[in-house]
């Protein structure tokens, strides 16, 4: 309800297309090194983006003054999760994140970072490294065993 559509950011469809029309012109070849610092993440946020998307989740993303950036907002079933794409060695320091989390009006369901670590939680924040956006997924509605307006329900 409170959707802004003046505030968003773009992304490419295909990463890979991203990536070939990068300006640098070694830009797949450090990703195949691994280096993940260049484009300051900006590629990897659309590869979270790409792969967000791919699952049926609308990505929503905020930033304002007070709070800073949170890089995707997702809203999954009747519960808001907030997800940060850390590609650096300080992935602790999520300062837009930290602020969000002391807004009293905001209870989010789950804080997750995805960096360059293994599986632990810390005050809260589950960090999870970055192959486990795999496992992120639009929650199910639960169905009725029957539907009652069906046409093959039977009055009996």
């Amino acid at each position: 309800m409170n959707e802004k559509r003046n505030l968003f950011k773009l992304f490419q469809s295909d990463t890979g297309l991203l990536c070939a029309a990068s300006l640098r012109e070694d830009t797949q070849i450090q990703l195949l090194l691994g280096n993940l610092q260049i484009s300051s993440g900006s590629i990897l946020e659309n590869v979270f983006a790409q792969e967000l998307r791919s699952k049926g989740l609308d990505l929503y993303y905020y930033g304002t003054k007070k709070i800073g950036e949170l890089d995707f907002v997702v809203q999954n079933g009747k519960a808001v999760d907030v997800l940060e794409i850390k590609h650096g060695a300080d992935y602790r320091k999520h300062s837009a994140l930290d602020r969000a989390l002391q807004v009293q009006d905001w209870p989010f369901r789950q804080k997750i970072v995805f960096c360059k670590s293994n599986v632990f939680e810390e005050h809260g924040i589950l960090y999870l490294p970055f192959y486990m956006i795999m496992f992120c997924a639009r929650k199910e509605e639960k169905k009725l065993i029957w539907d009652p307006l069906s046409p093959n329900f039977n009055d009996t």
